[in-house]
């Protein structure tokens, strides 16, 4: 026979376990609207930024609501054999976008961060900016165009890494870059968006040089859409 005393605990165990679980579930991860302003730059993979989540924006000096944003991101690293590691570090050939889609007080928006490590130290800001993003969501392609009201950012930055040659490691340098473009969203894309089907989506990027470049979205962010792009289903500002 069990003892009521073990009983107790583990009515008051699995209690304990729904209250947490009740609270995870709600919990909101924040973030201040000024570390959404990439004005100078972004670390490399946007390491830093919380991804994958449902982020409430918050004003920085008095913690008031200004919107919701879920951050995606996609990384490729053709140098990596066993372990690919696109958003460590910078290293020749990694690419990474870092995708933001939301919805703030005055309206909808998508911005995308691309960073790239050309295995030559060498880009035109043209070869990484997006003109245009497409992207597919069910029979549908959205087709979202730059924001004319902001104009594309461009930064470089230097630097190392470590190569293993003639039985001994060697340093190196080269540059990696990066451009941080705006994306207006009409509140029909912004429903389309946020009523989305919960399965990953492709989305392609053109750049300014007319090259092109498809990456995933996945399912799990595509849902979460309907929720940052919820805090403002009109994409209306106040009046």
């Amino acid at each position: 026979m069990v003892s009521k005393y073990l009983k107790s605990g583990f009515v008051t165990l699995l209690v304990m376990t729904a209250l947490f679980s009740a609270n995870s579930a709600i919990a909101q991860t924040t973030i201040d609207e000024d570390k959404l302003d990439s004005v100078n730059g972004m670390r490399w993979g946007g390491n830093g930024l919380p991804f994958d989540k449902v982020v409430d924006i918050k004003d920085a000096l008095v913690n008031t609501p200004l919107g919701k944003v879920v951050i995606d991101r996609h990384g490729e690293d053709p140098q990596g054999v066993l372990f690919k590691e696109p958003f460590a570090s910078p290293s020749p050939g990694k690419f990474v976008v870092v995708s933001l889609w939301g919805s703030k007080i005055e309206g909808c928006f998508v911005k995308l961060v691309v960073q790239s490590a050309p295995t030559d130290g060498k880009a035109e800001l043209t070869e990484i900016s997006p003109k245009m993003v497409e992207l597919g969501i069910g029979e549908q392609i959205l087709q979202l165009t730059r924001s004319p009201n902001m104009k594309v950012r461009g930064f470089q930055g230097n630097y190392t890494y470590t190569v293993y040659e003639n039985n001994r490691n060697v340093q190196r340098s080269s540059t990696w870059y990066m451009s941080d473009t705006l994306f207006d969203i009409s509140p029909d894309a912004a429903n389309l968006l946020r009523t989305a089907p919960a399965k990953e989506i492709k989305a392609r990027l053109t750049f300014d040089n007319g090259d092109t470049k498809i990456i995933p979205i996945g399912s799990s962010n595509v849902k979460r859409w309907q929720d940052s792009f919820g805090f403002n289903s009109s994409c209306s500002a106040p009046k």
